[in-house]
């Protein structure tokens, strides 16, 4: 059964998305918008080290809640619950709550107009996926496991501040990707990329990640899929699985940055011993995180 998708154009999580590049020091697309972000970025860090919680893993929840939740406030404190597992103090909701809004209007006045843009650029997605990417999923479960296939998710279309970038929120079964309107790389079609985030949102059931300690869990499942992604693309003649296409992934996908000569190696041993040996994917998927180190 092709998994049920609810796409979500959204302007909130589009400016949380840039703002947390911004903030990783990633560079945008548009010099512009990143100058413009700047203050409202800073005004975040400064709050986030008066109030003493990481800003990566407050960021990891914000934006994915980002795209149902429109209130400042609101959003901060459901963000701040997810992270620290308790209600926020209004002395730490009202500062990060402000530099919301600062962030949200900085980033509107320079892309006005943006919610019937993001909607214009889904339909193009949503015509390539609807041929193409319920036969890719497909492919991606007989390689591993039927049950990896989510019978649903949520995809968030954001602005495309990185000029191709996206991520997978396990959590909220939900992913989200920019919504570009050509392929960055000729070489993997963001269709590709859209089967990949979303290979990754069952890898949070307990039968695969209860031996995976939980802040590594997202770096395993973005890199475990990788390969079968790739190999199934390559059997709907939509990419290959090679060592070019593999490296080309990791960087291309945020996943490696450095050393993917290395992690590429890694990877493929990895899945080449998991394709010629019969095992569950859950054991796979914890000799991945060993060999990871």
């Amino acid at each position: 059964m092709p998994t049920n998708l609810r796409w979500v154009a959204s302007v909130s999580a589009s400016c949380f998305h840039a703002a947390a590049a911004v903030d990783a020091g990633r560079s945008l697309v548009e010099p512009k918008l990143a100058t413009a972000l700047a203050p409202g970025v800073e005004s975040l860090r400064a709050s986030f080290d008066a109030s003493g919680v990481a800003r990566q893993r407050f960021l990891r929840h914000l934006v994915p809640l980002s795209a149902g939740i429109e209130n400042n406030r609101e959003l901060v404190s459901a963000a701040w619950r997810k992270s620290m597992g308790a209600a926020p103090d209004d002395v730490i909701v009202s500062p990060l709550a402000a530099a919301l809004a600062r962030l949200k209007y900085d980033f509107t006045s320079e892309l006005p107009g943006l919610l019937d843009q993001l909607e214009l650029r889904a339909s193009p997605m949503m015509e390539q996926w609807e041929a193409r990417g319920p036969g890719l999923l497909a492919s991606v479960g007989r390689l591993t496991e039927a049950d990896l296939v989510v019978e649903a998710a949520d995809v968030i279309l954001v602005y495309p501040a990185l000029g191709g970038g996206g991520e997978a929120h396990l959590a909220y079964n939900s992913v989200r990707i920019e919504a570009v309107l050509a392929n960055p790389h000729a070489q993997l079609p963001e269709v590709v990329r859209l089967a990949w985030l979303i290979s990754q949102l069952s890898l949070d059931l307990p039968k695969y990640s209860e031996k995976i300690e939980g802040m590594r869990l997202p770096r395993v499942a973005a890199l475990a899929m990788i390969p079968p992604v790739l190999s199934a693309a390559e059997q709907v003649e939509l990419a290959r699985y090679d060592d070019a296409t593999l490296r080309l992934a990791l960087q291309a996908w945020g996943v490696a940055d450095t050393d993917v000569e290395n992690v590429a190696g890694t990877l493929d041993t990895w899945w080449r011993t998991y394709t010629e040996a019969s095992m569950p994917f859950a054991v796979a998927l914890v000799a991945l995180d060993k060999m990871l180190g």
